[in-house]
């Protein structure tokens, strides 16, 4: 499926515009259809041309990623349990993953070291702070939270039709011999419930930094 044409209208060649269309190309098509050349041409412009504004692929790349991630909605919680805070701050990177699905896995891969990559940051080790975890402990926590985030969201993500997904097949028979354990839950393997298995995980997590806590 081809992006939504761009204006042909003779607005300046922009950084911002390049930025702009290189999202909406991702958005539409996935980050591993964005070129220069494919760029240019929705812009109306010379391949050439857009060098004057951007380096290169990669750096447009992150410069996109660097303006989704600018997107993300501050979460609000009325409290002071930081339990509550790692919940909301969970939901509110799984509401980005929903609305930029397919621009999700780009996020993942890339070290986003602006103010908007910067903010989340913070607010992921404020959070750890009110818990009393600091420094490499921290730092430990952040990303064994950020691991589960990605791994669960993505597959949310790739698994859910409404998002651009596929949906998978169920499965249809297992040899009950072979695999007692498996044929036992096999209508559960065979589907997905997104909202219950994040917060199941999400408890999880949380469950395990109360006993690291502790």
């Amino acid at each position: 499926m081809r992006s939504p044409p761009v204006s042909s209208s003779r607005e300046p060649l922009t950084r911002d515009r390049i930025v702009d269309a290189a999202v909406r190309l991702i958005e539409h098509e996935g980050v591993e259809a964005v070129s220069m050349r494919r760029l240019a041409a929705e812009l109306g412009a010379g391949t050439m041309s857009l060098y004057n504004h951007v380096p290169n692929k990669a750096v447009l790349v992150d410069l996109a990623a660097e303006r989704i991630m600018a997107d993300a909605r501050p979460y609000q919680v009325d409290s002071d349990d930081w339990r509550d805070h790692i919940r909301a701050h969970a939901r509110a990177v799984r509401e980005l993953a929903r609305r930029h699905p397919r621009a999700f896995v780009m996020l993942a891969t890339r070290r986003l070291s602006s103010e908007a990559g910067f903010r989340t940051i913070e607010a992921a080790l404020m959070n750890f702070d009110r818990a009393g975890f600091r420094g490499k402990i921290a730092v430990g926590m952040m990303r064994a939270m950020v691991s589960y985030l990605l791994g669960t969201l993505m597959r949310e993500v790739a698994t859910s039709p409404e998002l651009g997904g596929i949906a998978l097949s169920p499965y249809v028979d297992v040899d009950v011999s072979a695999f007692p354990l498996s044929a036992e839950v096999i209508g559960e393997l065979g589907t997905y419930d997104h909202d219950h298995e994040f917060e199941f995980g999400l408890e999880l997590m949380i469950a395990a930094l109360e006993r690291y806590q502790a």
